[in-house]
């Protein structure tokens, strides 16, 4: 659809002004990871309880965010009337994924953060984003800690998940 803009912040100062609005709901978001978890997947749901802080930290400590932008031209994205309302948002996470893998390719680490509460609406007034253009996520990328410590990944066989002709 090629409705997309980029904001690209540079410099730890910069940063700190668009992350500014994560602070207090990353604090509140943490404590309440547990209680709003309805898959009963406790390893999925301690793996979240240990990244969002280091989320905050490596939005924080990082040297360049990006904010992909989108134009919602027709319906508001919340409140799409069928499912085609939606191409512009996944434009933008194609985009977006894109981005991921040619990061990986290059060697880098990557972490976003999707906004929650009224997150997007201050990073909007903070970076001046014109009406009518929501975002995806905040994205960092950078070049991983040596020794970081990586949290137990579920395990999948994908050949399971594969379907050929029907379910």
């Amino acid at each position: 659809m090629r409705q997309l803009e980029f904001v690209v912040v540079r410099s730890r100062e910069n940063i700190s002004k668009v992350v500014a609005p994560l602070a207090k709901n990353m604090a509140a978001f943490k404590e309440l990871v547990f209680e709003v978890d309805e898959s009963g997947d406790k390893d999925k749901m301690e793996m979240f309880a240990d990244a969002l802080p280091k989320q905050q930290k490596m939005l924080m400590e990082s040297g360049l965010l990006i904010i992909p932008f989108f134009r919602q031209q027709t319906h508001p994205l919340l409140k799409p009337v069928e499912q085609s309302s939606l191409n512009y948002f996944a434009s933008a996470w194609c985009a977006l994924e894109n981005m991921l893998l040619a990061a990986t390719a290059e060697g880098l680490g990557t972490v976003f953060h999707i906004p929650v509460s009224d997150e997007a609406e201050k990073i909007k007034k903070i970076v001046n984003a014109p009406e009518g253009y929501e975002f995806t996520c905040l994205l960092t990328m950078g070049y991983p800690a040596e020794n970081a410590f990586l949290p137990k990944q579920k395990e999948i066989n994908a050949a399971d998940r594969i379907h050929f002709n029907n379910w």
